[in-house]
């Protein structure tokens, strides 16, 4: 039997998925017309653009194939790639920035940008529900704004965000999130607490929460997300007050039990949580693994062994 003979079947499912990218484009491509017909029709290929494969032809011969890139250039054009599903950008420039849209990329489901985004154009369209499919969204330090609508379908979101302004834009932006990474940066105000107009961004769906910020704002996102089944959370600043802090650690328990679901929790805080005369393990069924740290200055708490 002839290579050519083959069935389509057996190129797709049991040789091309045996080889890298540009393996399959040394050893078939330009073979016959048939053979580059088929390789043109491969789905989810997954290319990683950096200065050595920049020039790469095989970008130009699965240019209409590729669902997945990872590019770590700021100068490399993206707007011609419009089967992606998937796009990871290192640092962005603002060209790169600018083809996000989504008459470039209509069938986009995954976006990375590892860079603080300030870009009010392409956050309005990401949380406004333009791109029809996108349900994960990483993102770095990013400017939040009220102006934002609606984007049922993000149902996973890492973002960071400022005070609990941005707390609320991210909920009420995303009704149906389930899964929620959020780095929340202390702002000069002196009340931590979200305004009572934030409870209609309720959310009911967030069952996955992992947040960096400070222990304050707990007890507050906390009545936004009240079916939270899994917690991680990390202290970003440091405690001077003892008395204040027991206080700030009461009011946490006191919140974490307003949560009916919860069965997994991980906390790491440099709270001085509580008086040495009463176990921390008492606190809450959920306390079962207490470590300590930077001469007890520092609790490590968790549901699971760590």
């Amino acid at each position: 039997m002839h290579l050519e003979n083959l069935l389509d079947e057996i190129f797709l499912q049991e040789i091309f998925p045996l080889f890298s990218w540009d393996e399959l484009y040394y050893s078939f491509s330009g073979l016959n017309k048939r053979i580059n017909t088929v390789l043109r029709s491969l789905m989810h290929l997954d290319f990683t653009v950096d200065s050595s494969t920049q020039h790469h032809p095989a970008l130009m011969f699965f240019l209409s194939t590729i669902t997945r890139l990872n590019v770590r250039l700021g100068k490399f054009d993206i707007k011609s790639f419009s089967a992606l599903c998937s796009l990871t950008l290192g640092y962005p420039s603002l060209q790169q920035r600018n083809s996000i849209r989504p008459e470039n990329f209509p069938y986009l489901e995954y976006l990375s940008l590892s860079y603080p985004l300030e870009d009010t154009v392409l956050l309005n369209l990401i949380f406004s529900d333009a791109f029809e499919r996108l349900t994960v969204c990483r993102f770095d330090r990013t400017s939040t704004d009220h102006s934002w609508s609606t984007s049922p379908k993000i149902r996973s979101l890492s973002i960071s965000v400022h005070g609990p302004y941005g707390i609320i834009c991210v909920l009420r932006a995303c009704p149906n999130i389930s899964r929620l990474n959020m780095i929340v940066y202390p702002t000069s105000q002196i009340n931590l607490s979200l305004p009572k107009h934030s409870f209609s961004c309720m959310n009911f769906h967030l069952r996955r929460l992992s947040i960096r910020s400070i222990i304050e704002m707990l007890p507050s996102i906390f009545k936004l997300t009240p079916n939270l089944e899994w917690l991680t959370f990390d202290d970003i600043l440091c405690y001077d007050g003892f008395e204040n802090s027991q206080m700030t650690f009461k009011n946490f328990v006191n919140a974490l039990f307003m949560l009916n679901h919860i069965s997994y929790l991980y906390l790491k805080t440099m709270v001085q949580a509580w008086d040495q005369y009463i176990s921390l393990n008492t606190l809450h069924p959920l306390f079962k693994h207490i470590s300590y740290y930077k001469a007890h200055s520092g609790v490590t708490i968790s549901s699971l062994p760590v």
